[in-house]
């Protein structure tokens, strides 16, 4: 997965700001969706993205798993990646 063209993203202290220049929205995460932004720019596939939270941060893998996949869900919905 990757970003769409026409999106700028900036991590931030506090997390991320995305910024969608085709219709001028902004979006902004905390610190794990930076995270996972950070990832996905990294070349990450989901299932990594997944494992490396799941390690990083203590907590139901389902979980970490459905979080991810939902945060995803979204960012794909909105054209932030495709």
């Amino acid at each position: 997965m990757e970003f769409a063209k026409h999106v700028k993203v900036r991590q931030e202290k506090f997390g991320a700001v995305m910024f969608e220049t085709l219709c001028e929205k902004v979006f902004v995460t905390n610190e794990t969706g930076a995270e996972i932004l950070r990832l996905l720019e990294e070349g990450r596939e989901p299932i990594y993205i997944i494992a490396e939270l799941a390690q990083n941060y203590s907590g139901d893998p389902e979980m970490i798993k459905d979080d991810v996949n939902d945060f995803m869900s979204i960012l794909k919905a909105t054209g932030i990646i495709k």
